[in-house]
């Protein structure tokens, strides 16, 4: 059912694109995606938020990546429409990955770091247009749990745009969907949202402190 769903959605998208060259009725199609992914497999998808955001602004969200329902459940409850960072290879998928570059999302390559700095410069241009992203600065899925190490290639974008960070914590997706399995389980999902970590004014010097601050938070938030 959920490949139905996905290749069914991915054509529409694809077809959206005709119409719509910002991408944004892909957003739109997939935030309903995603709700329908989790009612299909019996996943509650809650929204925690611990602030408000201002709909007319721009944010850079950041959160913990546990299992490949983080996609689905970001997509679906964050207040406000994302467009995802997502590694080169996900582009590679037939319909999926033509869907996402229907939606303007942007992929990285992260090993070659010259193509990763263009994707990252392309990112920068999405959110001085108004586009909110969504990455997950670990880099990589975390298979025990506990937080990887983060990039800094998020933070350094963040600081260049000046926009803020919101710190997001995803808890259960995990045991959704564990490591190695590519069965989905019905379970809760909840997805943290703490308060946006401001930028303005911070210098490229700032960007380990801003690192932590935004990891501390996330840690903060998946404790409890």
């Amino acid at each position: 059912m959920v490949a139905v769903a996905t290749l069914v959605g991915a054509v529409v998208a694809l077809v959206s694109r005709v119409f719509d060259r910002s991408g944004d009725s892909v957003l739109w199609l997939a935030r309903r995606w995603a709700r329908l992914i989790g009612r299909l497999a019996g996943l509650e998808m809650v929204l925690d938020a611990r602030a408000i955001l201002d709909p007319s602004r721009t944010y850079v969200f950041m959160a913990n990546h546990l299992s490949a329902v983080d996609i689905w459940a970001t997509l679906a409850v964050l207040p406000v429409p994302v467009r995802m960072i997502a590694k080169k290879q996900l582009a590679a998928i037939p319909l999926l990955g033509w869907a996402m570059w229907a939606g303007r999302f942007i992929f990285i390559d992260r090993q070659n770091p010259a193509a990763a700095r263009r994707s990252i410069e392309r990112a920068k241009d999405r959110i001085r247009n108004g586009h909110s992203v969504l990455l997950f600065p670990e880099g990589t899925r975390s298979r025990q749990g506990s937080l990887l190490p983060f990039k800094k290639g998020g933070f350094h974008m963040a600081i260049d745009a000046g926009v803020p960070i919101v710190p997001v914590a995803l808890r259960g997706s995990r045991e959704a969907m564990p490591p190695g399995s590519l069965l989905l389980r019905p379970g809760r999902v909840r997805v943290v949202m703490g308060e946006p970590v401001a930028t303005a004014g911070l210098a490229e010097r700032d960007r380990e402190a801003l690192m932590e601050r935004v990891r501390a938070e996330i840690e903060r938030m998946l404790a409890g």
